[in-house]
């Protein structure tokens, strides 16, 4: 599976003693570094007595209690990039009301990571054991072969004037370059401008639109609906214009190390105006077969590198372990909620996960609420099996 392997068991020690792990630990990008202690500095002369089993007992209950919230530090720095490895050591000196949370060292080079820890034990209310003392608590962190599932909450937004931007898949934080997801929000009265597309788009408008036409067309504008697509050929020029704001999905293929559009700017160069109007495909113009309605495929569009789909599945439907042997799956959850299984490895899916599927992996879905996503396939391929149902 694409994601950090199953946490050790935590070991946390005072006064190099350890204490028990805990059983059961959850899968998680998170562990103390081999060896590592938690290094204690008693509390002033005057201070209650506190025993050593108290005191390991209030730091194995924090690494216990503070073992998610860690992996959701991770899962937001794993938002710009999977490949995080190394150990971040903290330093907290803890009084009753408050806490100060001190980055001893970090060989992970993250900022974002550490910074997130530091507010992290910062806020946590620490057991009374623990007051007045000052403790160091080392966070091991292993980089995974790459990343299938992203929550889309944690994804920084950037952008310029009423454009912004969010990298929601990339190779920079899935390892899989063969496609590119991101999302756009046009704040209402702005426009991407004329800009011309270096590599296939298909657009998915979770809002209505404008798309500008070509000077010779007799209509300045088209109207999208949500729930429309438009597929942009590489070489194409297009206008995408708000009268209210509005978001809408991106996918490109190929992908790779979406640099600029962290920046908060789509890789695509101003032009000209188009002589040649962008193909438009209104959710009423696509076929339905089974789960899937197909919008895009290459029958439709000649040369076109994907296939684009809306999946709709009901509660307690079931997709099939299966696996595609050539091509990238991805998915924009609409709404809905399941499990995804990858390699055998159970993920939670929300309303607002991501996801990417490589070539050769296998995988399954059960949906524990009726799901709507946005599905495309690079190259097209698999979309064809729907037909069959």
């Amino acid at each position: 599976m694409f994601r950090a392997s199953a946490a050790a068991a935590l070991i946390v020690a005072a006064c190099s003693q350890p204490a028990s792990a805990p059983a059961g630990s959850p899968i998680a990008p998170v562990s103390p570094a081999p060896g590592g202690s938690a290094a204690s500095v008693p509390a002033p002369a005057d201070a209650p007595a506190v025993s050593q089993e108290e005191t390991l007992a209030a730091i194995q209950k924090a690494m216990n209690e503070l073992d998610e919230a860690a992996q959701a530090c991770w899962a937001v720095a794993a938002t710009e990039r999977f490949d995080i490895e190394g150990t971040i050591e903290m330093t907290i000196e803890i009084e009753p009301t408050s806490a100060k949370a001190t980055v001893t060292s970090d060989t992970t080079h993250n900022a974002q990571l550490a910074g997130c820890l530091q507010q992290l034990l910062g806020a946590y209310r620490w057991a009374p054991p623990l007051h007045g003392q000052t403790i160091r608590l080392p966070f091991q962190f292993r980089a995974p072969d790459g990343q299938s599932v992203i929550d889309r909450q944690h994804v920084t937004w950037r952008g310029q004037d009423k454009v912004r931007v969010a990298v929601l898949l990339d190779e920079n934080n899935t390892g899989n370059g063969a496609a590119s997801m991101f999302e756009v929000a046009i704040a209402a009265g702005g426009s991407t401008g004329w800009r011309k597309a270096e590599k296939p788009e298909v657009w998915y408008f979770l809002g209505p639109a404008r798309v500008t036409n070509p000077p010779s067309s007799k209509a300045a504008y088209r109207d999208v609906a949500a729930g429309d697509m438009m597929y942009v050929e590489a070489g194409e020029v297009r206008d995408v214009a708000a009268v209210q704001d509005v978001h809408a999905v991106i996918v490109t293929a190929p992908g790779g190390r979406e640099g600029s559009a962290r920046a908060g700017a789509l890789p695509t160069p101003s032009a000209q105006p188009a002589k040649k109007a962008v193909r438009i495909l209104p959710a009423s113009a696509a076929k339905t077969y089974g789960p899937a309605t197909i919008y895009l495929e290459p029958a439709l569009a000649k040369g076109a590198p994907f296939a684009a789909s809306v999946l709709s599945l009901a509660a307690g439907a079931n997709v099939p372990e299966h696996v595609h042997a050539q091509e990238t799956e991805m998915l924009y959850v609409v709404e809905g909620q399941g499990t995804m299984t990858i390699a055998g490895q159970q993920i939670a899916v929300t309303p607002t996960s991501v996801i990417q599927i490589p070539p050769g992996i296998k995988h399954a879905f059960a949906a524990t609420a009726a799901v709507r996503a946005v599905q495309v396939y690079t190259p097209a391929g698999p979309e064809q099996r729907f037909k069959k149902q």
